[in-house]
């Protein structure tokens, strides 16, 4: 066999087994798309056909929720993201924390839990019992709750401090619905009465307990025609009355 025969030879075999590997690979690629196929056909049997919600809800909008977890009814059993689930549950803004996992053999179940408001932030936000501001589109100030005033980073400090004066004051049955942390380090509280009080950081606590014994002495009437009381004083307080004409009177 001459040399050129046999380099002929060797490169007819070279083309053989290359021929023969892209077969192979074909045969694999195609084997993989029909079981990929046959398996998302499997999949398919078992489409997500419920979502089931549970919590006690209060306050979160029923559509919105709704709306928000429909994009999963496309999903099946087996490849549904319970962790996005969780997430978009989340995101919404009077849900605090969500748990979803499966029931088969077509069931998402998604646990809820809402947040709880426990006062009314400014105008129109909510301060969590967690100590969160949150922003609710659409919803009103509740009415059933004080409102607080003040920057954000002092939120855990005006709520301890409305704790504090509403053990005080209820003694002598008033209630704060209103209390402001202003600049000045100074609170102005105003009663579910209408009464203003304003009081600064020294001593205050202590201020206002000399309130309340005052007050308890008060007659009806008295109480009454009460405007607001300024506690900023070492030894007193000043009072204005609503009949004046604008003075303030000591007491």
């Amino acid at each position: 066999m001459t040399k050129a025969k046999a380099t002929q030879q060797h490169v007819n075999r070279d083309t053989l087994r290359m021929v023969l590997l892209v077969l192979a690979l074909l045969i694999l690629a195609a084997t993989v798309l029909a079981g990929r196929v046959a398996v998302y056909r499997w999949f398919d049997r078992y489409p997500i056909q419920r979502i089931t919600v549970m919590g006690q809800l209060q306050h979160v909008d029923q559509q919105t929720l709704q709306a928000a977890l429909a994009p999963y009814m496309v999903e099946n059993f087996f490849t549904v993201d319970l962790e996005k689930v969780k997430e978009t549950a989340e995101s919404l803004t009077w849900i605090d924390y969500a748990d979803a996992k499966k029931e088969w053999p077509n069931t998402v179940i998604v646990y809820l839990q809402e947040r709880v408001p426990v006062a009314n932030w400014g105008k129109s936000e909510f301060l969590s019992v967690k100590g969160e501001i949150f922003s609710a589109e659409h919803v009103q100030p509740d009415v059933n709750l004080p409102t607080f005033i003040g920057k954000p980073d002092q939120a855990v400090v005006i709520a301890e401090r409305f704790t504090k004066m509403q053990k005080i004051l209820r003694e002598v049955g008033l209630s704060v619905k209103t209390i402001e942390l202003e600049d000045r380090i100074s609170w102005r509280a105003q009663l579910d009465n209408g009464l203003m009080l304003v009081v600064d950081d020294k001593d205050s606590m202590e201020k206002l307990k000399r309130f309340t014994r005052l007050y308890a002495m008060f007659t009806e009437q008295q109480k009454q025609q009460l405007f607001k009381v300024d506690l900023r004083y070492e030894n007193g307080l000043a009072i204005k009355w609503k009949k004046d004409d604008g003075d303030t009177d000591a007491a």
